[in-house]
């Protein structure tokens, strides 16, 4: 289904009103809206969504489970209204060499997933009710693994695996996964012999260097005798 944004702002109020029959909101596009990039007061909210992408060059459609919708929520409790900037994410097709970014295209049902986590979002964020989001389930399943290099939201960061593609370059101590990945990088550096930073002797081990050495000195001189 074309994205409709004034079916989905409608379908999307009617959902916030069933809990809050007083509360007016709005909701648009902005594409120009960046992750972890909120003017202050407004809050983000981000989730995943199944989407059909068609290649307007060789004309193939594809499949994904990893349609990223980014959110800025702006709520001014004084007059009980709220709007929503909303920034869906394009995919380039994975065959053509030269594709251009293509925008999804939802089915019914996932349009219903997609407002319903957002207004439970709202709702849980500003009026205090429980938040349940729907997971993403899709009919029949994907084929192939997502393909960063293509994922609009991956290359902005917002995509789990452009998140994670960036912690395994540049580690973090303080998760388990990063832990591992360091104890394989100094594997590999002592095998390929590079240099790397040493820690200064203890007390102990310099007491210890010096009685090796001490002791070497006295055999040799017992055995020159």
């Amino acid at each position: 289904m074309v994205l409709d944004i004034r079916t989905w702002e409608q379908t999307f109020q009617e959902l916030i009103q069933q809990e809050k029959p007083w509360a007016k909101w709005t909701l648009r596009l902005k594409e120009e809206i960046e992750a972890d990039s909120v003017a202050p007061e407004w809050k983000q909210h981000q989730q995943t969504a199944v989407g059909r992408f068609w290649c307007t060059s060789c004309h193939q459609s594809w499949d994904s489970a990893q349609v990223k919708i980014l959110c800025h929520v702006y709520w001014e409790h004084w007059t009980c209204q709220g709007q929503v900037l909303m920034r869906i994410f394009a995919q380039r097709c994975p065959k053509c060499f030269c594709s251009q970014l293509e925008n999804p295209k939802f089915s019914t049902n996932s349009i219903m997933k997609i407002l319903e986590n957002l207004a439970q979002y709202i709702l849980h964020r500003y009026y205090g009710h429980g938040f349940r989001e729907r997971p993403v389930i899709w009919a029949v399943p994907l084929q192939g693994p997502h393909d960063t290099r293509k994922c609009q939201s991956c290359l902005g960061g917002v995509c789990v695996q452009g998140s994670q593609r960036r912690i395994i370059a540049k580690p973090s101590t303080s998760s388990p996964h990063s832990l591992e990945t360091q104890s394989s990088s100094s594997q590999i550096g002592d095998v390929l012999g590079e240099d790397r930073p040493r820690r200064p002797l203890t007390t102990l081990e310099i007491f210890f260097i010096v009685v090796a050495i001490l002791s070497a000195l006295i055999c040799g001189q017992i055995v020159k005798r």
